[in-house]
């Protein structure tokens, strides 16, 4: 359990890092937006983090981590493959759904991969299990990053939503690795 929560702290930061630098680069090169209206579009990804992480703190004392985690899962999939198929004219509410989703989902993810780990270490480790699964957020930045980064490396303004697409999907199996992380965790009742 230890080990999936730490794996799915890295997946959902992978998630949340590829689609900050994939959503800025595609909507300030492709469609031409300034840094202010490519900020303004992320707007739903930061609602949805905010309504749904204290909700996912509720569920997780209420039923446990597998509900929650595998509500994050689900909803950052399904952000991701709404963007898959990503053009340079694709909707501006897609757009933002997708945004809303993938939020959702990050906001659901916190709270039970937290749980998850230090609920796998004896108590005396919970402070090494919560530094641990930390460290996992911030290597899921960095290669969150550098994987987006490296997918569109190159990429002209009019190939770019062309060229973000397998990062999307990257978004989308980060999502289903956390559905499979839901699966190891406890069912039960919270901690």
């Amino acid at each position: 359990m230890f080990t999936g929560a730490v794996l799915g702290a890295v997946a959902v930061f992978v998630a949340l890092n590829a689609t900050l630098l994939l959503n800025t680069l595609y909507l300030q090169h492709t469609r031409g937006w300034t840094a202010f209206q490519a900020g303004a579009a992320t707007l739903p990804m930061a609602v949805g983090a905010t309504l749904c992480a204290p909700w996912s703190g509720y569920l997780v004392g209420r039923v446990g981590p597998r509900r929650p985690l595998a509500l994050g899962g689900a909803f950052i999939a399904a952000g991701g493959l709404s963007l898959a198929a990503l053009d340079r004219d694709t909707g501006v509410l897609l757009l933002l759904t997708a945004y809303l989703l993938i939020g959702t989902g990050f906001g659901f993810a916190n709270a039970p991969l937290t749980n998850t780990a230090v609920g796998a270490l004896p108590r005396s480790r919970a402070g090494v299990a919560g530094a641990i699964t930390s460290t996992a957020r911030q290597l899921g930045s960095a290669l969150g990053i550098a994987l987006a980064g490296g997918l569109v490396a190159g990429a002209g303004a009019a190939e770019l939503a062309h060229a973000s697409r397998p990062g999307w999907l990257m978004v989308t199996a980060c999502g289903l690795f956390l559905l499979l992380v839901a699966r190891t965790a406890r069912p039960g009742s919270g901690p």
